[in-house]
């Protein structure tokens, strides 16, 4: 699988939620070198989609655009800005899961790579974790890692 650097690993888990699959992708620790307290806020990009098709999975169309969304802002996981800690994907939507030091920078990068695409039915909530409680909550329940 890629990886952010020569240390930052990621992996793979399945998952069920209402009986439907879930893929999730994930870093496998906190990015060798960073505190998590530099990047108090989380910030889920969260991409609904119809999940009464394809068991909850997004058809082929809804896959691609994603995928370039993904490619697209994939400059903004870098030390010292942010980290993508977690993509879920399943029943009905797509989750982008960032660990974010400076969350109004961060946005106006966002929106700067953005500029050209169409617009993606995307949502964005933003909270403070400056534990990364979310992150951590998930590796802990996640088996053989």
């Amino acid at each position: 699988m890629s990886s952010a650097g020569a240390e930052n690993i990621y992996f793979t888990a399945t998952g069920e939620q209402e009986g439907r699959p879930v893929i999730y992708r994930s870093m496998q620790s906190v990015p060798a070198g960073e505190k998590e307290s530099d990047f108090p806020t989380l910030i889920n990009i969260y991409w609904p989609f119809e999940k009464e098709e394809n068991n909850g999975m997004p058809d082929q169309n809804t896959n691609e655009k994603q995928i370039a969304f993904e490619d697209a802002i994939a400059s903004l996981d870098v030390n010292g800005t942010s980290h993508l800690m977690l993509v879920v994907t399943g029943n009905g939507r797509k989750e982008w899961i960032w660990y974010v030091k400076d969350s109004n920078k961060w946005m106006n990068k966002l929106n700067e790579l953005l500029t050209g695409h169409e617009v993606y039915p995307i949502q964005i909530e933003m909270e403070k974790d400056s534990e990364w409680s979310t992150y951590h909550n998930f590796v802990s329940g996640v088996e053989g890692i």
